[in-house]
């Protein structure tokens, strides 16, 4: 039933600051009055309590209170933060990083919720320096090599047994050297601090001594005075026509390793003569 209050004033009524839970409410719709219990007023609004802030109070607050008006800020994009709907009508914050398919991502597991960027490892011949914010990446390789060198030597390398190397005579010179220590004999002494695998290239003019002719010569790399079999290059040669041998490999040097050059006569203990010889590292 409707119960109508028509021609009634509001008079001065006595103030109060709380709306006890007994009480009615009253209003007008197309100039006929109403009224309503307060609990139903609050059940139709669909509010109780009050709403406040919480958390840290130097943080960007969500709710703002303006007076007697609560404002809900929206949650907008950043530098590398994506803020949407989710699929459950939810606000979704997640990073908005563009990760680089070519080579080697410095960011794995982009979709996972916590991602991971990687460490930086210095590898054999590269060298890492972090300064501040800053990444420096360098190559420790131009600074490995050496060469020396024979010209017109005319010291012969005493052949012993037909099965056996020898470490090749003469005086070598020293051409460029970053890394690496020379001497006169011909060692080259490797000096950088980290293992490093560096080509090793020889190139000699060599024959043997005076009367002898058709002899199986063969070169070798030494490394710290063991001959290396795997790097022989081997040719018939004859007095008086020097021959050129020349060879490269690869080989591992930790500090203080060495190479040599050893030459072998596999047919007689005829002496034999380096002419000429470029034998380096780089």
């Amino acid at each position: 039933m409707v119960r109508r209050a028509t021609g009634r004033r509001k008079s001065d009524f006595v103030a109060q600051d709380t709306v006890p839970a007994n009480s009615f409410m009253d209003y007008f719709v197309d100039n006929t009055n109403y009224r309503i219990s307060y609990t139903n007023l609050v059940s139709g609004l669909g509010v109780t309590g009050t709403i406040v802030t919480t958390g840290s109070g130097t943080a960007a607050p969500v709710l703002e209170k303006d007076g007697t008006i609560n404002k809900i800020r929206n949650i907008e994009n950043g530098s590398g933060i994506a803020a949407s709907i989710s699929a459950t009508d939810g606000v979704e914050i997640k990073h908005n990083f563009t990760v680089d398919a070519t080579g080697s991502p410095l960011m794995l597991n982009t979709t996972a919720v916590s991602p991971t960027f990687v460490s930086l490892f210095a590898g054999s011949g590269i060298s890492l320096t972090a300064t501040g914010n800053i990444i420096a990446i360098s190559s420790n390789d131009a600074l490995h090599y050496v060469e020396s060198f024979l010209q017109t030597n005319t010291t012969d390398t005493v052949i012993a047994a037909t099965t056996t190397p020898v470490l090749i005579a003469g005086t070598w010179e020293f051409g460029a050297n970053t890394g690496f220590t020379q001497t006169s004999g011909g060692k080259l002494t490797y000096n950088g601090s980290s293992t490093a695998v560096l080509t090793v290239h020889a190139s000699i003019s060599i024959e043997p001594v005076s009367g002898n002719n058709n002899q199986d010569i063969s070169v070798y790399v030494a490394k710290n005075g063991a001959v290396i079999a795997g790097t022989r290059i081997s040719a018939v040669i004859s007095n008086g026509a020097p021959q050129n041998l020349s060879l490269s490999t690869n080989q591992s040097f930790a500090t203080n390793d060495y190479i040599e050059l050893f030459v072998q006569n596999s047919t007689s203990t005829a002496n034999l003569t380096v002419v000429r010889g470029l034998f380096g590292v780089d």
